[in-house]
């Protein structure tokens, strides 16, 4: 059970990463990817990079 968890922390964290990267806001995307999982981290894969100083969700 702990390793299930800690999966799912793991994917949170890549989201997280991947949503910063692109200018995204990094809190929302550690909740999607925690709860979610590893689609969190597919849309942010396909979501594209923002403006400079342009924080957005989506």
């Amino acid at each position: 059970m702990e390793q299930l968890i800690f999966i799912w922390v793991v994917f949170g964290a890549a989201a997280a990463s991947m949503a910063k990267s692109k200018g995204r806001n990094i809190y929302f995307w550690i909740f999607m990817g925690v709860l979610i999982g590893p689609f969190a981290v597919l849309i942010v894969a396909v979501m594209k990079t923002t403006e400079t100083g342009d924080k957005k969700y989506f």
